[in-house]
């Protein structure tokens, strides 16, 4: 073969082997939602004083999610759900179906709640808040083994609707969260909303849409299924954009609520303030494409609690205390007569997703109190960090050391809703942000 020939050939094939490089897909990404609407009356959670079953529907509930998979052929799951909470039995009969049958590792699963207070209750810890019968356990039981199987069955679809998509972020602006913590409206917040868009590679197709906000999903307190304003928004984006799925996470919202609350009203409204906001970062033109690829990271640690009471302690408020107390104190006797002592610690799950070289993506258990968002998008980059709170299991609320010791419900005796057997040991947050950190390298080191 003549030398020019050879060359003008190899030129080609490289010139072709360029394009397919280029034209292939840095993402993949598939989309998917379900009803949870539970099929029949039955308790709600989220107030302890509620004292019987669900009365009507406002709108249907909704689980929904999204896989993406990189360049290099790993994949994760992000889940939102209209939610009171994650129980953990939930998330452990969910993850072990997926790894079995997409080989999904559980660092690569998300599992986030909405924390609205009119949904159900769920098969977990915080339902003994509630005075129900024997027949409302089995019905709720019942409930969360339909609910299990329809998780499962949305990560399925996600999965099979992975397809060639484009990527990118940005970050708005909503302000009707404010501080509930005394002196009100006074202390810290976070009133950005982050924002991922999920479209088709010519970027003609919207196919979802991932957005979070720090505020208490508690507009409303009434016995009617809703999703309160996080479900008003992701319909609202939902029905301006056909074909997309909106997918909304609760940052470190704990201490935070919406001001004012408690009429349907209101709960539009923020809702439309919310989807606004999504829709004004779509608008601006000016997001970041999410480039590199995705690594992943997950571990539990063990959170001290600050004391324990003495069975005869436990035995003593069984006979005197209130229908709360009397709750907790059964609870953990049953723990007592398991172990034969109370456990020490709970298990606190922390995840770190890097999702491509652009954003760090956080997820904390429990009722993340706002501070832990503020501190770790200082410490990891404001513009670049994202902090889920409310996933994987919501065992408690997670006071910052400030709130910790300054006590009151978020900080003291809301764990008694939780029952558990008293207020966290000293020393949770920075344990908390010392393991983000560390996930946080462990990505970045691979």
């Amino acid at each position: 073969m003549p030398h020019r020939l050879f060359l003008a050939l190899a030129f080609l094939l490289t010139a072709s082997l360029s394009t397919e490089a280029a034209d292939s897909p840095e993402w993949q990404a598939g989309v998917a939602r379900v009803v949870i609407t539970p099929p029949q009356p039955m308790w709600m959670s989220g107030y302890g004083g509620r004292d019987h079953a669900a009365e009507g529907i406002i709108h249907d509930l909704y689980a929904r999610a999204t896989a993406v998979r990189d360049a290099k052929g790993e994949t994760a799951v992000f889940i939102s759900s209209d939610l009171i909470g994650v129980p953990i039995k939930m998330v452990r009969a969910v993850s072990e179906a997926v790894e079995k049958k997409h080989g999904i590792p559980r660092r690569s699963l998300m599992f986030s709640c909405s924390h609205t207070h009119c949904g159900p209750a769920l098969d977990d810890m915080l339902s003994y808040m509630l005075d129900m019968k024997d027949a409302d356990w089995q019905q709720v039981r019942e409930y969360q083994l339909w609910l299990n199987d329809r998780m499962i069955e949305l990560i399925d679809a996600a999965v099979a609707d992975l397809k060639p998509a484009r990527l990118s972020t940005g970050s708005g602006l909503t302000t009707f969260a404010a501080n509930r913590r005394a002196p009100k409206g006074i202390g810290p917040y976070d009133h950005q909303v982050p924002v991922l868009r999920i479209e088709s590679p010519d970027g003609k197709q919207l196919r979802g849409l991932v957005f979070g906000y720090a505020c208490h999903n508690t507009t409303l307190g009434f016995y009617n299924w809703c999703g309160d304003y996080a479900g008003f928004a992701q319909l609202y984006l939902e029905d301006r954009h056909p074909d997309c799925v909106a997918m909304f996470f609760t940052g470190g919202g704990a201490d935070q609520n919406p001001l004012p609350r408690r009429t349907i009203e209101l709960a539009e409204k923020y809702g439309r303030m919310l989807a606004t906001a999504v829709d004004d970062v779509l608008d601006d033109g000016e997001l970041t494409p999410v480039t590199g690829q995705l690594k992943t990271a997950f571990r539990n640690i063990d959170l001290a609690f600050a004391t324990l009471p003495s069975k005869q302690e436990l035995e003593d408020v069984q006979k005197t205390g209130s229908r709360f107390l009397k709750a907790r104190a059964t609870n953990l006797l049953k723990q007592w007569d398991e172990h034969g002592h109370l456990l020490k610690t709970y298990p606190y799950p922390v995840q770190v997703w890097q999702l491509g070289d652009g954003l760090t993506w956080v997820a904390l258990g429990g009722e993340l109190v706002v501070e832990y968002q503020l501190r770790l998008k200082r410490e990891l980059g404001d513009n670049r960090t994202w902090v889920t709170g409310y996933a994987n299991d919501v065992m408690a609320y997670i006071p910052s050391e400030r709130v910790l010791e300054e006590g009151g419900y978020e900080g003291d005796s809301s764990m008694i809703y939780y029952q558990m057997p008293s207020k966290w040991k000293a020393g949770l947050e920075q344990q908390i942000v010392d393991t983000v950190h560390e996930l946080n390298r462990a990505t970045k080191d691979e």
